[in-house]
């Protein structure tokens, strides 16, 4: 049988934070079914940063009046979380902000934090008069979807420390708008068009492409599984096994470092976390490590920067 032929996407770039992408052609009544599928992948499952507790200096709760601010907590919860984060961390980040009035406290007088990118520093938190000494503590740590205040860590807080309801998500905005498109002389076939916004701590073309992964892994998982039928299964391993080129493997068995290219990820001593990382990506070998570019390394999800230097200084990429 024929097999259903794959669209090509282009991207319309509106501003650095909104793009509007066509998919086409498609299959007629596949718009729909990828349109809301990427729709739902895009709300719900970009990991995003968010601010998820906070600590004022001097404030048990969060029904406390602060002294010499115009602000009460409350407000001062709701101009924390409008915060934009970028985190280059999986582990919980804390930043601390210290001023002393007259004037305005912002989000870009956070103290600078090498694994913390603010998109919007002109974003108020308080209001001092000149009687204020405005100490503030907040954590930031990265998700995805959203998290409310009532499901802990099941970590203790400190005293004074009060949660905030987490939105993780990067994706403001997407809307997808189905229309026809011709194919020879059938003109029933669908287009795509997917227009998203974010909040300026991802861009819109690697969102859509982090939604395509997820879709694509879900959908590994049910071919894989062979709990109903394993011959079934192994036979669409074989149909979709890619075919590496002649005397490639020979270019790349053997590295600078010694490192034989045939040696399997479990045998070449990385971590634990390292090692599930990139069998997770179905890197098998040193060698189909090799081919990996830079950005691609950059892509697994689960390395993080500590696992691209502990492969840097493994197998000298």
């Amino acid at each position: 049988m024929e097999k259903i032929g794959l669209p090509k996407i282009s991207e319309e770039k509106i501003a650095e934070n909104h793009s509007i992408f066509s998919i086409e052609p498609l299959f007629p009544g596949y718009g729909p079914t990828i349109g809301n599928s990427l729709r739902r992948a895009l709300l719900s499952s970009i990991t995003g940063a968010a601010a998820t507790s906070f600590k004022i200096e001097g404030i048990n709760h969060e029904f406390s009046a602060v002294e010499h601010i115009k602000e009460d907590v409350i407000e001062i919860i709701m101009n924390v979380k409008s915060v934009k984060f970028k985190s280059f961390s999986d582990e919980p980040v804390i930043l601390e902000l210290s001023k002393r009035g007259p004037g305005e406290v912002k989000a870009s007088d956070f103290k600078a934090n090498s694994n913390i990118e603010i998109a919007n520093p002109d974003q108020l938190i308080a209001t001092l008069d000149n009687k204020a000494d405005f100490n503030l503590e907040v954590i930031v740590e990265k998700d995805r979807g959203f998290r409310p205040v009532t499901v802990g860590t099941g970590e203790k807080k400190e005293i004074g420390q009060i949660g905030i309801d987490a939105a993780f998500t990067p994706i403001e905005r997407v809307k997808i708008t189905i229309e026809d498109t011709r194919v020879g002389q059938m003109t029933n076939f669908d287009k795509l068009v997917v227009d998203i916004e974010t909040n300026g701590t991802v861009e819109p073309s690697y969102a859509i492409k982090e939604a395509g992964k997820i879709l694509v892994d879900h959908y590994n998982a049910i071919i894989s599984d062979e709990t109903f039928n394993p011959s079934l299964t192994e036979s669409f391993q074989k149909e979709e096994a890619p075919v590496e080129a002649e005397g490639e493997e020979e270019e790349v068995i053997d590295g600078e470092d010694g490192v034989d290219g045939k040696t399997k990820i479990e045998e070449a001593g990385f971590s634990p976390r390292t090692t599930n990382a990139l069998l997770n990506a179905g890197i098998k070998t040193i060698a189909g490590l090799r081919r990996l570019s830079a950005l691609k390394l950059e892509e697994i999800k689960g390395l993080g920067k500590k696992g691209i230097e502990e492969i840097k200084e493994v197998i000298g990429l």
